[in-house]
């Protein structure tokens, strides 16, 4: 390799330098040879380790979906797989960066309840007349998210390629239920608005995710309100009032409608980015310092508001879809509920 100035060891101009030789040695459909295919590997080594070191994450997980995007981008992580990559060497080196912890933890901040409830009292004196549909959308999906335990790339779609939004959810992924049996979606505000006190709850159907890449995940199970701040909170209402608010004409639209679309008349999802921004602007709206939060905080205030409701771990896991003790991550000291329990260690 030539000599290389400072400036251009930097990680992105030096792995794009390197990924670049590929496509003019390897023709698609040509298995590669065994030293071609472990430069490959060593190339995203580096890659790895690179990002490794100049992302502040928290899980090494966020470095390899920025290498497939990349390569995604680059000649496609499909086809690399066909040419005969192994991936070991990179799944090891991933397994060490996971042990050593090669950067700071990121300090992920809750989205608290007390910031929900805050943001909906706002909105419920405001009326939903005078939101935005884009902000409809956002609110909708801050209270999915925080109501099943969800990370925001599940609702919306971010830059990164993921399993865990490799498919947007759509209009036929929910199923409303009332007193009598299964309702229809509204076509109109006013439907909605009319027919809203109906709605008991509602399920929704999860699309294929990292965990579960077939996409037969376990469905969501929604509560729904009728009136105040309550429906606000409600999921399952705030939903149905979504479909309500959403462009019903005909064409492609009509058919693959998305459940989150990023405007009235978008056939494209909304994005992690625009879900964020929403938040954020919300959040400034009712007085809430919105620093530090990101995709996973609707997911983090949700563990600690069960954990201050009493729920027990298997009802945390169940409701978090968590096989194992990965909920730990999520789970936040909670200053209000310890001095709760210190009081009681004294207290006959």
């Amino acid at each position: 390799m030539t000599a290389r100035s400072s400036a251009q060891k930097h990680w992105v101009l030096f792995t794009i330098e390197v990924i670049g030789c590929s496509p003019s040695l390897i023709s698609p459909g040509v298995t590669p040879s065994a030293n071609t295919a472990r430069w490959m590997e060593t190339t995203l080594l580096v890659y790895v380790s690179w990002l490794a070191r100049s992302y502040v994450s928290s899980t090494v997980s966020s470095y390899v979906a920025h290498v497939k995007a990349s390569l995604a981008r680059w000649l496609g992580y499909v086809i690399l797989s066909t040419l005969g990559l192994s991936w070991d060497r990179v799944n090891l080196a991933v397994a060490i960066l996971r042990r050593t912890r090669p950067v700071p933890l990121r300090t992920k901040r809750p989205f608290l309840y007390t910031m929900l409830v805050r943001i909906a009292t706002q909105l419920h004196q405001r009326g939903r007349h005078t939101l935005k549909f884009l902000d409809k959308v956002i609110w909708t999906a801050m209270v999915l998210c925080f109501n099943q335990l969800l990370r925001g790339n599940e609702v919306a779609q971010a830059a990164t390629l993921t399993f865990a939004n490799r498919d947007p959810m759509t209009v036929t992924d929910v199923t409303y239920r009332g007193v009598t049996g299964v309702l229809n979606g509204p076509s109109t505000p006013a439907e909605a608005q009319a027919r809203k006190s109906y709605l008991r709850s509602a399920t929704v159907i999860m699309p294929p995710s990292k965990a579960d890449p077939e996409g037969r995940n376990l469905p969501l199970y929604l509560p729904a309100a009728s009136g105040g701040v309550a429906e606000w909170l409600a999921p399952a209402t705030q939903l149905f009032l979504l479909e309500g608010d959403r462009f019903s004409g005909k064409g492609p639209i009509s058919r693959y409608t998305l459940l989150f679309p990023a405007g009235h008349t978008s056939v494209a999802p909304l994005t992690t980015a625009a879900l964020l921004r929403g938040a954020h602007r919300m959040c400034k709206s009712a007085g809430i310092d919105p620093a530090n939060l990101g995709t996973h905080c609707f997911r983090i205030g949700g563990v600690g508001r069960l954990q201050d409701l009493g729920a027990s771990v298997p009802q945390i896991m169940a409701l978090g879809r968590w096989c194992s003790d990965a909920y730990v991550l999520y789970s936040r000291r909670s200053k209000d509920q310890l001095m709760i329990w210190s009081a009681k260690l004294v207290n006959t």
